[in-house]
């Protein structure tokens, strides 16, 4: 609280003056000036009335250096303090965007009917309209590559909503915490992640098949193209100010040798193990 108060007051303390100051400036350089040009009459120019504004002037100038250099200073500093909690937050995250890495990926792998061609260089490079468009080939009613507290393997709805869920609990925390220290910028994207419609839509599908109102389609995935797409852009642009935020050493990148091994059989889940079966395939 302390720190906000500060923050706050030493901001209108330093707006309020400035402004105050700048007047009274031009107000004195516009008298010294008349009346070393002549303007004015004699009378009311005479020596100590030009020395006092010529003081005031000086004096008024180095309260605005002495201000433009602590506001600087201060800036400076918020700006540091600021780049601090943002990496202590984002570190906050690095077990659960490693284990949403793996999600999106196993989505895919599991989708696909052979491993593609493409050579991924980075995780950005995963995400292009193969992947978007075999994806929605996910049979969500098949075992998927989580498992339950019990040990037991779930499904793909049950494994999508475990892990958004634990996505959501720990972005939550991170805004809860550090929200007053971060920019709005990384605030509005964790938000944003927060309440992504493909969150909300697997949260519906794990509604619906508690309720069981109705059999529910294994191929729902097809019909949120744009809602994957979007989350997956929200999470890249997450992802990338993680790895700013922290040494060469801490980002969370795949090179083409971990690509390798991911697609490996012995690896769960297997290539295409959850393509749906009764889909229109061209």
């Amino acid at each position: 609280m302390w720190d906000l108060f500060k923050h706050i007051l030493l901001k209108t303390f330093i707006k309020t003056y400035y402004f105050s100051l700048s007047i009274l400036l031009l107000f004195c350089t516009a008298i010294s000036y008349g009346c070393l040009a002549n303007y004015f009459d004699e009378s009311m120019c005479n020596a100590w009335v030009k020395d006092f504004f010529l003081n005031l002037i000086a004096e008024i100038v180095g309260i605005l250096l002495v201000l433009f250099f602590v506001n600087r200073s201060v800036t400076l500093n918020q700006d540091v303090e600021r780049k601090k909690f943002t990496s202590i937050a984002l570190r906050q995250l690095k077990l659960v965007l490693q284990k949403q890495v793996y999600l999106l990926f196993n989505m895919f792998k599991a989708s696909v009917e052979f491993k593609p061609s493409n050579n991924y260089e980075t995780l950005k490079d995963l995400f292009d309209d193969t992947y978007f468009q075999e994806v929605g080939f996910l049979d969500l009613m098949k075992v998927s590559p989580g498992f339950n507290h019990s040990g037991v393997q779930m499904d793909w709805i049950d494994y999508l909503f475990s892990e958004f869920s634990s996505f959501k609990l720990a972005l939550s925390k991170v805004v809860d915490r550090y929200s007053f220290h971060l920019d709005s910028e990384v605030v509005d994207l964790l938000e944003e992640l927060n309440d992504s419609g493909l969150i909300y839509f697997v949260s519906a599908l794990k509604e619906a098949k508690e309720c069981n109102d109705f059999e529910l389609r294994g191929d729902l995935l097809s019909e949120c193209e744009p809602l994957l797409r979007e989350y997956t852009t929200l999470f890249l642009q997450l992802l990338d100010l993680y790895n700013k935020s922290v040494t060469i050493k801490n980002e969370i990148k795949l090179d083409s040798s971990k690509w390798n091994e991911l697609w490996g059989d012995n690896i769960i889940p297997q290539v295409g193990s959850s393509r749906i079966q009764f889909y229109s395939e061209s």
